[in-house]
């Protein structure tokens, strides 16, 4: 057996040495404090998945033990995560360097550059973050003995443990058996198995506790995304039996996920600018900016959520929190994914979620980007933070430009296509509120002949009722009975903006070209926004918007007028709530965020 120190001591131990001197580490309390030294769940996993990268595997198997918090202490209320293995088929640990492995500081690849590992202390300190013992399994090729070392906490405080050991076991260990076995079933000729053991700190529940699905979830995507370069090239990752696939940001990549969803159509991002930065010493970083699929961008308010035959996309992560975040990618191994700040030009847009940009270097390069032993947080220095700045300015604003083009695009077909109900966006998206909303009380006492009455007036006003003209009075009593709210485009003499019939619970409403409000200024922006913007003068379309802020000015004073001709305007206050409230919700489902 050879046993290893957990630290590098001085020459002198502390009964030889003289008082004052004193033992470099304390090494229990120490490896206590150490606990808290960064790692989540997914920086944790990703700390053995690094060391099976560079052992060669093609199959890399992530497994998790659920129980209850009874185990350390709890009422065991909640589920928790007691055990977390992972097992690659690579090339095995060498005995010499076995005992080590688990050793602070030791790494066989210290300060190398070429590969994902280079401090020596991430897997040691992933482990103890999350449990209080690991254990490392491993075996080569034309060998038969599996090597086992571990440490412990707990036994290190009851200095039961003071060096790290190395040992032979007959086998596996009987629950991770399974996953020391190759596509055949038969035992891996090489491989390595890791085992967080003693998990303290993966629970669900609690005032501010994530559920363990979700936390299992974050894990799935961090791998998925992490590691996509080598899921490209063949690399298989498990996480509890089933296999993950690639997620790549900018869309580049096949996934093949989407692949199967939208064959034969190739679905994938478009590129809008690329380039290689030299940095120094003859290194460079190369980004990209993409935009995402124009099927999952395919109109405004979509937000990521459905693609353009309204299916679920979530699982792509096209949500607002990805607006702005920046994927930095060390030696093929995305080691940030975040926002960075002042890098974007006038700050994060919403709609930057359908923007991927991508900063790839190689190691060589870590000082610049403020590489930590965790992995997490890449930051560029202050210098080459405004060199990237400078060249995803372009960029940048021309994905936007193209974004919000082709939601006018889409925006102008949709208009098109609904001719004979020019306001279904509005009607539809006011229907949608109206779901939940407390449904209307007027004409609810309307009889069937009262209620014909007023659809004739309709279609008369309408110059519906002349012969020729049966198809779209028809489509004209379906509106009214589908919708909640109905609006219609009249015109008549008369200084009314609008009329409203009541019936039924529902609301009809009539507007009246003929008014200045219509005809002199929504006409002309609908006239723009039906036919797109092309070979309109820019200082027009300034004027417009001008002409659109003074009318919504003088609608309302406009109204507060009205009210003032009342001696008892508090009779409004009802209304004006109303109108308030229902606005809102109307904007908010009409106009969402993008």
């Amino acid at each position: 057996m050879i046993n290893q120190p957990l630290f590098q001591t001085p020459e002198a131990t502390a009964q030889e040495a003289p008082a004052p001197e004193a033992e470099i580490i304390q090494i229990d309390t120490a490896l206590e404090s150490m606990r808290d030294s960064g790692f989540d769940l997914t920086a944790a996993v990703g700390e053995p998945i690094d060391n099976s990268v560079e052992a060669k595997a093609s199959v890399i198997r992530v497994h998790t033990i659920e129980g209850s918090d009874k185990a350390t202490g709890g009422s065991g209320k909640h589920k928790t995560i007691t055990e977390l293995a992972v097992a690659d088929d690579g090339q095995g640990i060498p005995p010499q360097h076995m005992a080590r492995a688990l050793s602070l500081g030791y790494s066989s690849r210290y300060d190398q550059r070429s590969g994902l590992g280079r401090f020596g202390v991430g897997m040691k300190l992933a482990g103890l973050s999350l449990g209080r013992r690991i254990e490392v399994y491993t075996k080569q090729r034309h060998s038969d003995q599996i090597w086992h070392s571990w440490i412990d906490l707990d036994e290190i405080a009851q200095k039961t443990q003071t060096t790290i050991p190395r040992t032979t076991v007959d086998s596996w260990p009987e629950a991770y058996a399974s996953m020391m076995t190759d596509s055949r079933g038969e035992a891996v000729e090489s491989g390595t198995l890791v085992v967080y053991g003693k998990i303290d700190r993966l629970s669900s529940g609690g005032t501010y506790g994530t559920a363990l699905d979700e936390k299992l979830n974050e894990l799935r995507t961090f791998i998925a995304r992490a590691y996509r370069y080598y899921l490209q090239k063949g690399l298989r990752i498990e996480l509890n039996g089933k296999a993950i696939t690639l997620l790549d940001p900018l869309f580049l990549m096949d996934n093949p996920r989407i692949i199967k969803r939208y064959k034969p159509l190739d679905v994938r991002g478009t590129v809008v600018d690329q380039a290689e930065i030299e940095i120094a010493d003859g290194h460079s970083i190369h980004v990209t900016v993409s935009l995402v699929p124009a099927q999952f961008r395919h109109r405004s308010g979509a937000g990521g959520e459905t693609d353009h035959l309204k299916k679920d996309i979530r699982e792509f992560q096209i949500n607002q929190a990805n607006a702005g975040k920046v994927s930095m990618v060390r030696n093929y191994r995305e080691i940030n994914y975040d926002i960075v700040p002042r890098l974007l030009p006038a700050g994060i847009d919403k709609i930057d979620r359908y923007i991927g940009i991508e900063v790839r270097f190689p190691a060589d390069l870590d000082e610049y980007f403020q590489v930590r032993n965790v992995k997490r947080g890449a930051v560029p220095v202050a210098k080459l933070r405004e060199e990237l700045r400078r060249w995803l300015d372009r960029p940048v604003r021309m994905a936007r430009k193209e974004i919000r083009a082709h939601w006018g695009e889409t925006e102008t077909q949709d208009r098109a296509e609904n001719v004979q109900d020019p306001h279904s966006g509005v009607t539809a998206a006011v229907g949608r509120v109206e779901q939940t909303s407390p449904p209307g009380q007027a004409g609810r006492d309307m009889t069937e002949a009262q209620t014909e009455e007023v659809i004739n007036d309709i279609l008369q006003d309408l110059q519906l009722t002349e012969p020729g003209q049966e198809e779209a009075a028809s489509r004209v009593r379906e509106l009214i009975e589908e919708k909640p709210i109905t609006m219609m485009d009249a015109q008549w003499p008369g200084s009314e903006m609008f009329e409203i019939n009541h019936l039924n619970g529902k609301a009809v409403v009539k507007l009246n070209h003929r008014h200045p409000l219509w005809r002199d200024v929504f006409d002309p922006i609908k006239k723009v926004t039906d036919n797109g913007a092309n070979g309109t003068d820019p200082e027009e379309l300034v004027a417009l918007l001008r002409k659109a802020e003074a009318a919504i000015e003088l609608l309302i004073m406009a109204y507060a007028k009205g009210e003032n001709l009342h001696k008892d305007p508090s009779q409004f206050d009802d209304l004006r709530t109303y109108w308030g409230k229902f606005t809102q919700s109307y904007l908010k489902e009409a106009l969402p965020e993008d």
